[in-house]
């Protein structure tokens, strides 16, 4: 891409790029005429360094590189607010999930890594359980932040503690993971969409 006079001049790499996204979202961004209503029904647009009606322009331009390394795409919540209140039914959601899958796939270190890890040692354990446990999910989303280089204050550790007790004397925090019977099925579901993780 050259950049003349501070206008884009986008060739035909962005276009492929734009058009692939769309073939295998099955998302036709280029329907979107940017009323922003995306971004305004959005709960976390203010934390985000570019907003979804941005993120769908930015895919239209095929701008890649700049949207895998946003941190917007981690920010998002994925409570589809953004799809309910599209007038053009663009998955605005589904998109920003593709970007996230994008950014795994492309093994770029997540510009959120501490939200990427999370999402990662969640589905894992979902993956292997067919449902969550909350113990055995925070044990290993502490130890990939630790490895890291994520090192917790101690009154980080402290608070964490003191939640654990509290949970084990309310009898919430199961100490031993329990498989579902749908674990297969969910574990197939995973497999056909591709779930994989973050680079470490």
């Amino acid at each position: 891409m050259e950049r003349t006079n501070d206008t884009l001049q986008i060739n035909g790499r962005e276009n492929l790029w734009a058009r692939a996204v769309s073939m295998e979202t099955g998302i036709q961004v280029a329907s979107c005429y940017q009323c922003l209503r995306c971004s305004n029904s959005c709960p976390v647009s203010t934390f985000m360094d570019i907003k979804p009606h941005q993120i769908v322009r930015l895919v239209q331009l095929g701008q890649k590189e700049k949207l895998l390394k946003c941190s917007a795409i981690w920010i998002c919540l994925s409570c589809e607010m953004c799809t309910t209140y599209c007038p053009n039914e663009i998955d605005v959601a589904a998109l920003l999930n593709h970007l996230k899958n994008s950014v795994v796939c492309s093994q770029i270190t997540p510009a959120e890594y501490e939200i990427a890890a999370f999402h990662e040692v969640f589905m894992d354990v979902l993956q292997k359980h067919g449902r969550m446990n909350d113990l055995q999910l925070m044990q290993r989303f502490k130890f990939k932040t630790l490895s890291h280089g994520h090192l917790p204050s101690r009154d980080e550790m402290s608070d964490d503690i003191s939640l654990a007790l509290e949970l084990l004397k309310r009898r919430r925090l199961r100490l031993f993971p329990e498989r579902s019977r749908a674990a297969n099925e969910i574990k197939r579901v995973l497999r056909q969409h591709g779930h994989k993780g973050v680079s470490s």
